[in-house]
């Protein structure tokens, strides 16, 4: 298995190579970042926020078609407070969060020439999605006043997936441009989860 591995890699960078070398070569750099904060309840005493962040690079093998290399990382956490008691212990706060990872390789198609002052991509291919979630409770005495944190075990899944991604491309000089994008990141052949799984970023776009 190690053997088929190490002839994998050196097919992928003979690969990557050949398109460097392209008549077309050029070399995309991407980095983006989102955020999102929701405050709920009553008294707006719970919060939930998110924040993602992603970085990738594409090989253009012809002028507006490239393969492309990402990773992302996405933080979801949402606090509830209660302050609930049964007259001996107060059920104060739990905070759950998820933590997912996801690398992916697929192609890009860009629907503008690069000399185009607006230009949009769609990117689609595999990804590999890693999650960990994990809780916190806390939990105060009511007679002492000792506050007692209780942590689960952290659970750990992992999914071959597709990704799809469309973006706009504002190009402010020659090599830079900003950038918003639409991602959906979902479990391979499951398509209906694709508009549940959409995140929003913007970012740049940096052109070797």
């Amino acid at each position: 298995m190690y053997n088929e591995r190490v002839r994998q890699l050196k097919k992928i960078a003979l690969f990557t190579f050949l398109l460097i070398q392209s008549s077309y070569a050029v070399t995309e750099f991407d980095f983006e970042f989102g955020y999102d904060k929701q405050v709920y309840g009553s008294e707006r005493e719970n919060k939930s926020t998110s924040r993602s962040y992603s970085g990738s690079i594409a090989f253009y093998f012809l002028s507006m078609t490239a393969i492309e290399f990402n990773y992302a990382q996405e933080e979801d956490e949402s606090t509830n407070l209660y302050g609930v008691t049964d007259g001996t212990i107060t059920l104060e706060s739990q905070t759950d969060s998820v933590v997912s990872t996801t690398y992916g390789v697929g192609l890009r198609q860009a629907f503008a020439s690069r000399k185009s002052f607006l230009i949009p991509t769609l990117s689609l291919g595999w990804a590999r999605q890693k999650y960990v979630d994990s809780s916190e409770t806390t939990y105060t005495s009511v007679s002492s006043g000792q506050r007692i944190i209780i942590r689960d075990e952290e659970d750990t899944y992992e999914y071959d997936s597709v990704f799809a991604s469309f973006a706009i491309k504002l190009r402010l000089t020659k090599r830079l441009s900003i950038k918003g994008s639409v991602n959906t990141v979902f479990q391979a052949f499951e398509f209906n989860e694709a508009k549940d799984q959409l995140s929003y970023r913007a970012g740049f776009s940096w052109i070797f």
